[in-house]
């Protein structure tokens, strides 16, 4: 049997990875939440004066702040476990600076283009939200007051289930970044495994590749992609969006 770095029931360490998450995306979608209907009220409030739905660059600045939090706590949440049990196999880690490493480790994640194009994509698709909503109104015959005033009732429903999918999927990302990233930190040869979740929720690429074991530095084969840990930002959003698979980090004999 392998002698895994964390739990060694790989189904009890991923169903543990799942409520570390769970309390992440608790922390974090309330912050979306209110960023992204706040920037959609505020577009309306610029429609009413104008005629005109705005640029979503405000949006992008302050989307940018919150995956850094995010960023850093679920790569402190993440890299912390790694990092206790390495010091129970006996390496020296006390001399490191764990605080100023995980804050360089969530800079590198933000810096990441596929993250940054996230970014982006969150913020233009709040934008054209409005402007579809808008367009819609006016293709009803209604007038720009009401048109405004009937898609500000309209905000906390477009803005709530778009808050708890970024939440998941971006903690996501970044707690499996930070967990691999300490894995390095910690002097042991290391495999990782991909477990599914195994559940009637789990997509089909997803079950495919649970058992899957590599190296440190390759990358998992998921449904045709590369995908260096689950939450992987350079994956597609069919297999990272809400994705809640885990990583087990064997040590290699």
């Amino acid at each position: 049997m392998p002698r895994r770095l964390l739990d060694q029931d790989k189904r009890r360490e991923q169903r543990r990875q799942s409520i570390l998450l769970d309390r992440l995306e608790a922390k974090f979608r309330g912050r979306i939440n209110r960023e992204l209907s706040g920037a959609m009220r505020d577009a309306l409030d610029f429609y009413e004066q104008t005629g005109e739905v705005p640029p979503a660059r405000d949006l992008r600045e302050r989307m940018e702040a919150v995956f850094q939090q995010m960023a850093d706590a679920s790569i402190r949440t993440f890299g912390a476990r790694i990092l206790e049990q390495g010091k129970a196999a006996g390496h020296d880690l006390e001399t490191k600076d764990f605080a100023a490493m995980f804050s360089r480790l969530a800079q590198v994640y933000i810096g990441q283009e596929a993250v940054r194009r996230r970014i982006t994509f969150i913020a233009d698709t709040t934008r054209q939200q409005i402007v579809n909503a808008v367009a819609a109104g006016f293709a009803e015959g209604l007038g720009v007051s009401e048109i405004a005033k009937q898609v500000r009732k309209r905000v906390p429903t477009m803005s709530a289930f778009r808050s708890a999918m970024i939440a998941r999927t971006e903690t996501h990302g970044a707690a499996n970044f930070g967990a691999n990233e300490a894995a390095k930190e910690t002097g042991l040869r290391l495999n990782r495994e991909w477990v599914s979740a195994a559940d009637e929720r789990t997509r089909v690429d997803h079950a495919d590749a649970d058992g899957q074991i590599v190296g440190q530095d390759e990358p998992f084969d998921v449904g045709g992609e590369a995908l260096m840990f689950p939450g992987d930002p350079a994956g597609s959003a069919a297999q990272v969006v809400n994705c809640r698979c885990a990583i087990s980090q064997i040590v290699a004999e």
